[in-house]
């Protein structure tokens, strides 16, 4: 059963919500480098830079207590050094009605939207120089918004810097000719810790404000009951535990210290970094869930590049887009978390991506309200076996561009009148599961029914 005060809502990002892509003289970010060209890019997005009143009225209307967001960089700092006053208003408006209709913001500081200058200058993350700015940048968004954001996030799904395959342009970074790729990653890894942890400690200075450490939670079950493929699920799950000991302990964990020890791989680091990270820890984990996959000796469970793709599952179904529906593992998992690190956890982001038929002005979405209520039953069992959860965000509660610039793969309750190519009026119309979502919030979780 759901706590009282448990937060209910959804979440986006700037680059794939806001369009608007000069005002401000925002500058191309690293995200831009993302869309297929088959699809769209994020110059246009559904225009919620001019329309986030009308849509927060809608997310009013559904009920929604909580809304987490991104602070584009190359928006409020195009040139990832100099501040765009003007921008920095924008989102002053933004947050302020945010609050008026209702909804505690929660905002994500990087969500991929670093300044490409800082990628071409410094390459990104690598570099302790864009670190820096980072910091600048984040020390800048919490002192202007402190008074009234409360829950932070330092990195959206910040372990997938550390996975394998996965692009680590999103972080501005190329590996450096010559340079091995384990030890580049190690070293992305270290330096956003680095990063992460001074944002903990600006938070930390603003009254009542947390920070929730954030990973992308891919669970992986043993292909067979082969040990082999046990212990090669337990190798490959070692990256997300590794965030999981930083957010919570301040420190790498065992295993994976000893890994970057004994292939001497080990990054390098800065007097007092480690102290930094031990003495800036997390008030609350957090994750998004979207699949599981399968693990076997010797195999990569996922390819990151591009649509993630996960092992295939013979006992459960997948979408178009081949992300295996999964809800009772995102059960298992909380209880996992939570039985290892016994701090408050939260889903920020959970959905279902599917294409939607506008018929007489609205769209009947069966499938994607049975995937949120299969997933929000499985929290509320978790919850009923003692897992400390304060909340649950679905991603993109209006239609969104996907990360690869595709409109066609849509998440929301409400339908944007768009396509890749045609913007068409970007007019919005409530589908079914709108109306099934609002019931689920004005009834704390109690009726999860699709009537």
């Amino acid at each position: 059963m759901f706590q009282e005060g448990f937060l209910w809502g959804g979440a986006v990002t700037a680059h794939q919500s806001e369009g608007a892509y000069t005002a401000c003289g925002k500058s191309p970010a690293v995200c831009d480098l993302f869309p297929k060209p088959e699809h769209s890019d994020f110059k246009d997005g559904i225009d919620s830079f001019h329309r986030y009143d009308e849509d927060f009225a809608l997310f009013e209307e559904m009920g929604f207590t909580s809304y987490r967001f991104s602070i584009d960089w190359s928006r409020v700092c195009p040139d990832g050094e100099h501040f765009s006053e003007e921008a920095m208003q924008f989102y002053d408006d933004f947050i302020d009605s945010m609050i008026k209709h209702g909804m505690e913001p929660m905002c994500s500081l990087y969500h991929f939207e670093m300044p490409q200058v800082l990628m071409k200058k410094y390459n990104g993350f690598y570099s302790r120089k864009v670190v820096d700015l980072f910091v600048k940048f984040a020390d800048k968004m919490i002192d202007r918004y402190g008074d009234r954001v409360k829950k932070w996030i330092s990195f959206n799904e910040q372990n997938s810097i550390g996975l394998i395959g996965s692009k680590k342009v999103a972080y501005g970074a190329v590996c450096p000719t010559g340079c091995d790729e384990q030890l580049f990653i190690n070293q992305l890894v270290h330096n956003t810790f680095v990063a992460h942890a001074k944002v903990v400690e600006k938070v930390h200075t603003i009254k009542d404000a947390i920070v929730l450490g954030m990973v992308i939670y891919i669970p992986h079950y043993a292909a067979t009951c082969n040990p082999l493929d046990e212990l090669e699920a337990r190798n490959q799950m070692a990256v997300t535990d590794m965030y999981f000991e930083m957010f919570t302990y301040g420190e790498y964990s065992s295993y994976m210290l000893a890994k970057m020890k004994n292939e001497n791989k080990m990054p390098e680091m800065e007097p007092g970094d480690l102290e930094l990270l031990k003495n800036n820890t997390c008030d609350w984990l957090s994750l998004s869930y979207y699949f599981s996959t399968v693990a076997s000796y010797g195999k990569l469970s996922m390819d990151m590049n591009g649509n993630a793709k996960a092992a295939v599952n013979p006992y459960l179904k997948a979408s178009e887009w081949g992300w295996q529906i999964d809800p009772l593992s995102l059960r298992i998992g909380l209880r996992d978390i939570y039985a290892r690190y016994r701090l408050p956890v939260m889903v920020v982001e959970n959905g279902f991506g599917m294409r939607d038929q506008l018929v007489n002005g609205t769209v009947e979405d069966d499938d994607r309200i049975n995937y949120m209520k299969d997933h929000i039953e499985q929290i509320s069992l978790a919850i009923d076996e003692g897992v400390d959860c304060r909340g649950y965000l679905m991603w993109g509660p209006i239609d969104i561009l996907s990360s690869q610039g595709e409109m066609s793969k849509r998440y929301g309750t409400i339908y944007v009148n768009r396509e890749d190519k045609d913007l068409k009026d970007m007019k919005r119309y409530k589908k079914k599961s709108f109306y099934w979502y609002k019931k689920v919030i004005e009834t704390n979780g109690k009726d999860i029914a699709n009537d």
